[in-house]
């Protein structure tokens, strides 16, 4: 597994949540664990490259990777960790999938990535309806196609609706595809 009784190897995952409320934050620790191959909240993880597509928030995730590296005196690129600074449509057609997936092969030059990190789910729709089965099922596609070509784990950062209890945002078809969901 890629971390312990959490995620398996090879398959998505969806981390869920209101506006501010620690999403990317989980999502940039377990990032750091498994490119150095720390245990995770005392949870054994598979150590390899990580990639993280920030769509949202573009260069403001480095600035949180950097703080990270702060607290845990690591050395810049010392980890197989590397950062995507902007979207990538995974909704209108696998071409910017395809690159994407080109783009990790060159930069990663033999390296073995476990995992991928989209954040977010709405910033790579690219105008997609997220409540539309045919766009959410694109992006479901394009993320089947990330797992398959480079044998990672694709995690996906979401949102809550209005109403938080309802869950993840949009159509159900990301909610039924993904293996693990966190709220």
């Amino acid at each position: 597994s890629l971390v312990k009784r959490l995620l398996d190897q090879t398959a998505m995952s969806v981390i869920f949540g209101a506006s501010n409320s620690g999403k990317t934050f989980i999502a940039v620790d377990l990032a750091a664990s498994i490119a150095r191959g720390i245990d995770w909240r005392e949870r054994k993880v598979e150590q390899g490259a990580v990639i993280y597509v920030a769509a949202e928030g573009g260069l403001g995730i480095e600035e949180r990777f950097a703080a990270y590296a702060k607290h845990h005196n690591i050395e810049p690129g010392e980890t197989p960790l590397y950062v995507v600074p902007s979207a990538v449509d995974m909704c209108s057609c696998s071409a910017d999938t395809d690159a994407l997936i080109d783009d990790i092969t060159v930069t990663l030059d033999g390296q073995r990535v476990v995992l991928i990190i989209i954040d977010t789910l709405s910033r790579v729709l690219a105008g997609g309806d997220e409540n539309a089965a045919n766009d959410m099922g694109a992006v479901v596609a394009n993320c089947d196609q990330l797992r398959q070509a480079l044998k990672a784990h694709v995690l996906l950062i979401h949102h809550t609706g209005k109403d938080e209890g309802r869950g993840a945002r949009g159509h159900s078809v990301v909610r039924a595809a993904g293996d693990t969901k966190i709220k």
